[in-house]
């Protein structure tokens, strides 16, 4: 939602939170300043997970490459929330607008938005409660130009049936101040695996919605083409007689930090207190 931002949603177990991390590290990589906030997760296993992305492969059997894989992704434009948990949204977004004036961040990603909200508004209008949130997170997006992305549950719905964008719980304003809509259908078979693939239902900037299948790599826990066919398509272009760029390396600095609200290091993945925020 708001500037180019996006409402992603899926069925529970379906990979989104999997999903997201690998989209918002992709970003990551091209230069974009990122905030996390993890309300269902540790920001520890979080960052376990996107570590195992960016290497491409798990660290656990090769720990010898551990300090150089940890360092670059120590140097990408990555931060993070240490709340965990129900949180109040002005909390939530007077930390966003002082991440964006202190890191200039242009990525934040809310994950997801009912752990965020918790129990608090069991007793009272549950529904109006969530509006009024998604409409925080839409003005903060408008007023600081930063794009949002914030992950919500769908409710349930029959196994033969496809998500839609009135497949969220709650009235339609989630799906209506978006500015784009991702859907992340789980197909499943009775006869052997399901299938997966990832749903544009909303694109109001540039109009083009449709799907592309997902085939999900366990060792990379990724859901992108497999680092074979990408060699494989290089070297295609190489061929061609066309010019393949190499990424330029981002030289290390000092970044001061708020550690009451977010942390510009990466958690260490192996951390032996997973409950302890990261510094």
């Amino acid at each position: 939602m708001g500037e180019a931002g996006k409402d992603q949603r899926g069925p529970t177990g379906s990979g989104k939170t999997t999903f997201i991390s690998e989209y918002a590290l992709d970003l990551c990589t091209q230069g974009v300043n990122t905030l996390w906030g993890s309300f269902e997760i540790s920001n520890v296993r979080l960052a376990r997970v996107m570590l195992t992305q960016f290497a491409l492969g798990r660290l656990e059997d090769q720990l010898d490459k551990y300090d150089e894989w940890a360092d670059r992704f120590e140097d990408l434009p990555l931060y993070f929330m240490t709340f965990h948990g129900q949180q109040s949204i002005r909390t939530v977004i007077d930390t966003m607008q002082h991440a964006v004036y202190v890191y200039d961040i242009c990525h934040v990603v809310i994950d997801n938005l009912q752990f965020m909200m918790g129990h608090e508004q069991l007793s009272t209008d549950r529904i109006a409660a969530q509006d009024y949130i998604v409409g925080a997170f839409r003005k903060f997006a408008t007023d600081s130009s930063c794009h949002v992305t914030l992950v919500i549950h769908p409710r349930k719905e029959d196994d033969d049936k496809e998500l839609q964008t009135a497949s969220i719980f709650g009235s339609a304003k989630a799906s209506q101040e978006a500015d784009n809509v991702l859907i992340l259908q789980d197909r499943k078979l009775v006869t052997g695996p399901g299938k997966r693939y990832l749903q544009v239902a909303k694109n109001r900037f540039d109009g083009d919605v449709g799907v592309f299948p997902l085939e999900f790599n366990k060792s990379s826990l990724t859901f992108s083409i497999p680092p074979k066919s990408k060699a494989r398509l290089k070297k295609i272009k190489d061929d061609n007689g066309l010019v393949v760029k190499k990424p330029s390396s981002s030289k290390k600095g000092a970044v001061s930090q708020n550690s009451e609200t977010y942390s510009s290091k990466p958690p260490n993945p192996y951390q032996p207190d997973p409950c302890k925020p990261s510094r």
